[in-house]
C-alpha cells in the first residue's frame, strides 16, 4: 500500500479521481446520494452473491441481528461512492474478514475497548496507530502511524495490531461526516528500525483499507523517511497496483520543506504531531482513558429496545435458491430455508461443497443453534436494513467480559461526534524520569532516564555512537530522549 511518489506539488497522478483524493477536492465526494434507491440496489446485489460466500455475514446476522441496520450498510455505500455492487462485495468481505480476525467468540461484539478489543490492550498501548485530534482542512480523519512504536517481541501478535487498526478506523467513522470525506494515513518511519517494519502486517492492513473496512481511503503520506526506506520501497513498487502507488506521497528534506509540502495536501502544521514538525502534542494514555469513559457512558445510555424489521431487505438469496429451500422442510425454521442451508453447510463441515476460492477465503463457522432464527420468514437471510437507528455498535451481553446492561439494546442516532485527542502510551519509567528531571533541572536527559528505570547496557562503550545505543527493550536512546522532551514540554504547557 505504500509505494513511492516523491511529489513537491499535488496532482502528480494522471487520474483526476486520485488527484481529487490526494488534495481533498470536492470532486471526490458524492453529493445528494439516493439513499433509499441505493439500499434497494444493494439488496439486489447481495442476492446475486453465492450463499457460501455470505456465510460469515449470515452467521453474524443470526447472532446479532440488530447490527444490520441502515447506518451500518450506508457506511459501505459511502466507501464505494454508492456503487451498490462494490458495496455489497465490501460488506460480505468485511464480515468474512472480521470473523477471521476476531474469531467466533468476539466477531459480533461491539468494537470497543471492553468488547472485541478486550484482549488487545498490549498492542493498543503502543500507540502504533493513533487518531489525531482534528481532521485535516478538507475534513478528512487523520490516522497517524509511528513505525518505531511497533514491538511485537514484547508479546502481542500481528493480528492483535491489525485489530487495533480496525478499531481506530471504526472510531474515526463514528463521525458521520468522515464517511463522506474519508481517511488519510500519515506514517512516520524516521526513528524506526528495519525490523520494525512488518511487511505482512501492512499487507493485511492495506487489503482491509481497499476491500473490507467501511472507509474511504484517500491518501497516505510518508513523512521524514530514514535510510532503510530506500531499501524497502522498491518492494512495494513491484508488488502493488498503480492506483495504490498513486495515492502515496513521500515527504523528505528539511523540516520547512516537508511542512510546506504537507500544507498543499490539506495538512497544516497545527494539525500534525510534533514528531514530524507540527505543534500537536498528543497523549495516548489520556485518550484511552477518555475513550473508555465515553464508551461506558454510551453503554449506560442505551435504551432497552429491540430492533424492528423492515421489508426492504427481505432476502439475499437467488430466487431459485429460495424456492428450493422452501420446498424442502417447510416446517423447520432451519432446514429447508436460507439460514437452514447455511447452518447445514457449517454444522456438517461440507467445505467440499463450496467453490475452491470461497472455501479458502470463508472461515469455518461454529454451529448455529436452531432457536437463533426462530420466527424468520422462509426466504430471509439478511435482516432488514432500513428501519433502525443504531450506529452499528452494540454489546453482546452474553459474551465474556461484556456489560449485560447493553444486551438487546439500541442506541439513538446521534449527530457528528468530536474526534478525541490521541497520542502515545505513557510508561511508568518515563513518568519517573519526568519527575526526576523536574526535581533536578540540571540533570542530563540520560541520567533522568536512568533514574526512571531505563537500562542502556552499551551506553558506556566509547566506541559506539550514541544514536546506536538501545535500551533493554531494544528502543534507541535518541527515541527515549525525544519522548522525555515531549513530556517535559507538555508538563510545562499544563503548568
Amino acid at each position: 500500500m505504500w509505494g513511492f511518489q516523491q511529489a513537491p506539488v499535488p496532482a502528480a497522478s494522471d487520474d483526476p479521481a486520485v488527484d481529487a483524493d490526494l488534495c481533498g477536492k470536492t470532486a471526490a465526494v458524492v453529493s445528494n446520494p439516493d439513499i433509499p434507491g441505493s439500499l434497494t440496489a444493494l439488496q439486489h446485489e447481495l442476492s446475486k452473491i453465492p450463499i457460501a460466500e455470505k456465510a460469515a455475514l449470515a452467521h453474524a446476522q443470526g447472532l446479532k441481528p440488530e447490527i444490520f441496520n441502515d447506518d451500518h450498510v450506508l457506511q459501505f455505500l459511502w466507501a464505494e461512492k454508492f456503487d451498490a455492487a462494490l458495496a455489497a462485495k465490501r460488506l460480505v468481505r468485511y464480515w468474512s474478514d472480521r470473523f477471521k480476525l476476531f474469531g467466533p467468540d468476539k466477531f459480533v461484539l461491539p468494537l470497543t475497548l471492553k468488547g472485541a478489543l478486550k484482549d488487545d490492550s498490549l498492542a493498543l498501548s503502543r500507540g502504533y496507530v493513533q487518531l489525531l485530534a482534528d481532521t485535516d482542512t478538507a475534513g478528512r480523519a487523520v490516522l497517524y502511524l509511528d513505525w518505531s512504536s511497533h514491538e511485537p517481541s514484547i508479546g502481542y501478535s500481528q493480528e492483535s495490531m491489525h485489530r487495533v487498526f480496525w478499531y481506530m478506523a471504526h472510531v474515526a467513522v463514528e463521525n458521520p461526516k468522515i464517511l463522506e470525506t474519508g481517511i488519510v494515513l500519515v506514517i512516520y518511519p524516521q526513528e524506526a528500525r528495519l525490523d520494525q517494519f512488518d511487511h505482512s502486517l501492512w499487507n493485511t492492513i492495506a487489503d482491509s483499507c481497499r476491500y473490507s473496512l467501511p472507509i474511504s481511503w484517500r491518501a497516505t503520506h510518508i513523512v521524514h523517511p530514514n535510510r532503510f526506506f530506500s531499501i524497502i520501497h522498491p518492494v512495494f513498487m513491484a508488488s502493488l497496483p498503480q492506483d495504490v502507488q498513486d495515492r502515496v506521497v513521500v515527504h523528505s528534506g528539511t523540516k520547512m520543506k516537508v511542512l510546506a509540502n504537507l500544507l498543499r495536501y490539506c495538512l497544516p502544521w497545527d494539525k500534525i504531531p510534533s514528531d514530524i514538525g507540527g505543534c500537536l502534542d498528543i497523549e495516548f494514555d489520556q485518550w484511552l482513558s477518555d475513550r473508555m469513559a465515553k464508551e461506558d457512558q454510551e453503554l449506560l445510555e442505551k435504551p432497552s429496545s429491540t430492533s424492528s424489521s423492515s421489508l426492504v431487505f427481505s432476502s439475499v438469496l437467488n430466487p431459485a435458491e429460495s424456492r428450493s429451500s422452501e420446498s424442502n422442510n417447510a416446517g423447520n425454521p432451519l432446514e429447508g430455508r436460507a439460514l437452514g442451508l447455511l447452518s447445514q453447510l457449517i454444522q456438517s463441515g461440507q467445505t467440499s461443497s463450496l467453490p475452491n476460492a470461497v472455501a479458502s477465503a470463508v472461515p469455518a463457522l461454529p454451529p448455529i443453534q436452531p432457536n437463533s432464527f426462530a420466527g424468520i420468514d422462509s426466504n430471509q437471510l439478511f435482516l432488514d436494513l432500513v428501519h433502525s437507528s443504531n450506529s452499528g455498535q452494540s454489546s453482546n451481553g452474553n459474551a465474556p467480559g461484556s456489560d449485560k446492561r447493553g444486551d438487546n439494546s439500541k442506541q439513538p442516532a446521534k449527530g457528528p461526534k468530536s474526534i478525541i485527542k490521541s497520542g502515545r502510551k505513557s510508561d511508568p519509567r518515563m513518568d519517573a524520569a519526568v519527575e526526576a528531571k523536574i526535581n533536578d533541572p540540571d540533570l542530563s536527559l540520560v541520567d533522568a532516564l536512568r533514574q526512571g528505570g531505563f537500562v542502556f547496557p552499551n551506553i558506556d562503550d566509547t566506541n559506539a555512537p550514541q544514536y546506536t545505543v538501545v535500551d533493554s527493550d531494544n528502543v534507541k536512546i535518541t527515541q527515549r530522549k525525544n519522548q522525555l522532551l515531549r513530556r517535559l514540554r507538555s508538563m510545562k504547557k499544563k503548568s
